[in-house]
């Protein structure tokens, strides 16, 4: 175990980064940072933002983790389920041999999933964002409803990857947002060019916000104040008539740390949607942040996960990301 984390100092260190993972602005918002010591060794269960994490190191997939991310459990079940529901790693890894930061989607509670394995077809995937400079965008996703599927935008019409359709974010974030309306469409493979495309208004901004964290092992919470970029994307070309919003909040050595899912009701139509709202109000699983906020009248917030659920590897037990993508889209 120990070879294993001081083999790993080798791989993370910033010179043996691939060109585009260097060349990449948004790193340090994509992918969660791990802390080193004087000697350059990885610091078993150190947080990024802890007072002795003093030098830090992008995390890689294949790497032993120092600390891995989870959701909050429910208030209810808060003690039953102290790692909450789905673990997310935020990782420097690959797609289809580009350098790329993967967010992972890691369940382990219920229907005998367990985290750490790809239980294919029960929840677990990610999505991945292909690394460079300029603005990043999500290329690929994995669900259990639709299986892995790609976001393609027209470029691949004339013969580009067509993966600048799932905007996230540009280098230049400040304070307004920036706009932009996106087109892309769902595909079953990259190959599969769609000959149609749909229109999503996506905006983002950077920000300072207060950070709520939580202490899987025992509970306590805190808060701190991060660097984040806040990603809306809409399911329609503007607001009023867009029929959901995803949004994305990447913090600083983080990586992404929430994700929301808001509808429109007068786009819906669905009389359950206050209710849904309530019900997640209740549960106190995604603690309010200053950014969470309704981006009009008759939106409800419907989903959310929030991965400031901390657990902590021992020293001579590190953690592990899930292995995901499969090794044939890596």
């Amino acid at each position: 175990m120990i070879r294993g984390f001081l083999l790993s100092i080798v791989l993370l260190a910033g010179a043996c980064l691939p060109a585009a993972a260097q060349q990449s602005a948004l790193l340090p918002f994509l992918v969660q940072s791990i802390c080193l010591d004087a000697a350059g060794r990885p610091e078993p269960g150190l947080l990024p933002f802890e007072p002795g994490c003093t030098r830090r190191a992008p995390q890689r997939q294949d790497a032993p983790m120092p600390y891995r991310r989870h959701d909050w459990p429910a208030a209810q079940q808060a003690r039953s389920i102290p790692q909450g529901y789905q673990a997310s790693d935020a990782v420097l890894g690959s797609l289809l041999g580009v350098p790329a930061a993967v967010q992972t989607f890691d369940f382990g509670a219920g229907e005998n999933r367990r985290f750490g394995t790809h239980d294919r077809g029960r929840g677990d995937g990610g999505q991945v964002i292909p690394l460079g400079p300029g603005p990043s965008f999500i290329a690929m996703t994995e669900d259990a409803g639709g299986g892995v599927q790609w976001f393609l935008s027209p470029d691949c019409r004339s013969g580009g990857r067509g993966w600048q359709g799932w905007l996230l974010a540009g280098p230049g974030a400040g304070d307004a947002w920036t706009t932009r309306v996106m087109r892309l469409r769902i595909a079953p493979s990259p190959q599969a060019c769609p000959t149609a495309f749909d229109a999503s208004l996506t905006r983002f901004r950077r920000t300072r916000l207060a950070l709520p964290w939580r202490e899987a092992a025992t509970g306590q919470t805190g808060s701190i104040t991060v660097d984040a970029i806040v990603s809306e994307h809409y399911g329609g070309a503007d607001i009023a008539t867009a029929h959901h919003l995803e949004r994305f909040v990447l913090a600083r050595d983080l990586g992404m740390v929430r994700w929301e899912r808001w509808e429109n009701a007068a786009v819906t139509r669905d009389a359950e949607l206050p209710r849904q709202a309530e019900r997640l109000r209740q549960q106190q699983r995604c603690p309010a942040l200053s950014v969470s906020t309704a981006p009009g009248p008759g939106w409800f917030l419907r989903d959310c996960r929030f991965w400031t659920n901390f657990v902590r590897a021992a020293p001579g037990q590190p953690l592990a990301a899930l292995p995901w993508p499969p090794r044939d889209l890596r």
